[in-house]
């Protein structure tokens, strides 16, 4: 066999992209925007149920393919399964400033905040505690426990095409708890999209995890430099109203 001969072959293999059951194994920790579509599949025949579901999410037209008006419209459900991957999680139970100040303790504790109602100094915390006595207890367990499953995410979803969409949860979702960016969804069909925005429910959203390594370097930094922007915006725009009231009483 020559060697033009067998480079050729390569280059086939290469362009089919995988072509074995280990297909959709490779899409969940691929960039969904980068894969191309359809995938050259020999033998669908061959593949499992779950690879084949993950197959139509991802190969399904894009939820913003209709008219432009569909983003506007109120309460649209979902007419077909559709694959996303997680680009960003905020816990929208929580304010905004108080997951800046935990990250940065996070990051380095001995910038923890003391007391955010009655100082705004970053303050040198002791970090040597009495394990004994600081032992958590059942009840602030439980308390804990009542309050991660009240929560609320706002997530932002990108799917194949690259268009990006938020989501929200509006029953618990376990895996929001540690499910890591570049992460794949499957949104199925009855699924409620309200005003631009997905509702996710427990039997309506199916997790398959998976990762994307770059995206989540320095995750915690990148989350905190999120939500400090948005803290800034919101500043921003709290001023620029509150510079309207007062020449509106004028």
């Amino acid at each position: 066999m020559s060697k033009a001969h067998t480079h050729s072959q390569t280059h086939t293999y290469n362009l089919s992209f995988i072509l074995d059951e280990s297909t959709m194994s490779t899409i969940i920790f691929q960039d969904i925007s980068q894969v191309p579509s359809p995938l050259q599949i020999n033998d669908r025949s061959t593949l499992t149920g779950r690879d084949l579901a993950i197959l139509e999410a991802f190969e399904n037209e894009p939820w913003n393919s209709g008219p432009p008006p569909l983003v506007d419209q109120k309460l649209s459900r979902l007419d077909r399964d559709l694959l996303f991957q997680i680009l960003m999680v905020e816990n929208t139970s929580k304010s905004k400033l108080n997951q800046v100040d935990d990250i940065r303790a996070k990051l380095d504790p001995t910038l923890q905040r003391v007391d955010r109602l009655k100082t705004t100094r970053d303050r040198v915390v002791i970090n040597q505690v009495d394990i004994d006595s600081d032992e958590p207890t059942s009840e602030n367990a439980s308390t804990n426990a009542l309050n991660q499953s009240r929560a609320v995410f706002r997530l932002v979803l990108q799917d194949r095409k690259g268009s990006l969409f938020y989501a929200i949860n509006s029953s618990p979702l376990s895996w929001l708890q540690v499910c890591m960016l570049g992460s794949k969804v499957i949104i199925k069909k009855g699924s409620i999209f309200n005003r631009g925005v997905f509702i996710l429910q427990e039997p309506n959203v199916l997790f398959l995890g998976g990762i994307n390594r770059a995206w989540n370097e320095n995750r915690d930094g990148k989350l905190c430099e999120y939500l400090e922007a948005k803290l800034q915006r919101d500043a921003e725009d709290m001023k620029l109203n509150g510079s309207k009231k007062r020449k509106n009483t004028r």
